[in-house]
């Protein structure tokens, strides 16, 4: 469990959630968005480990949606991120880059899904992902 940036503990809240305002939806899609970085055509894949990562260390205090938001997409980065040397040992092996395709497009279809939802305040939920940060 890494938690480098720990909230605030305050005493004025009253229990109930309050509904995310537009910048908070932003950085809630820009951290699932980043997944887009996967696809080969884009040659900086590390942005799609970075991005996410950022977002959750700097928004952890602000906002509770954000922070839900970025530690979904972390942990499914991070999945990604291990599916992506496995392809480019499967695409070494196999001789195709078939396999970084597969990892590259199964990420951008679940992070567009995924960043749609946060722009619609809706909560995020990955169907897998490496339960590493919380």
């Amino acid at each position: 469990m890494l938690t480098l940036n720990p909230k605030p503990s305050g005493g004025d809240d009253d229990g109930k959630p309050r509904p995310p305002g537009q910048y908070e939806k932003g950085f809630a899609a820009l951290a699932h968005l980043a997944g887009v970085f996967w696809i080969p055509y884009l040659p900086m894949p590390v942005l799609a480990l970075l991005i996410p990562f950022l977002v959750l260390q700097f928004a952890r205090v602000h906002s509770q949606f954000v922070e839900q938001h970025a530690v979904q997409a972390c942990n499914f980065q991070l999945l990604m991120g291990c599916f992506y040397v496995l392809a480019m040992i499967a695409a070494g092996a196999f001789n195709s880059v078939f396999p970084i395709w597969w990892v590259g497009l199964g990420s951008a279809m679940f992070a567009l899904w995924e960043g749609a939802k946060a722009l619609n305040g809706w909560q995020s939920r990955y169907p897998v992902t490496l339960k590493l940060f919380k």
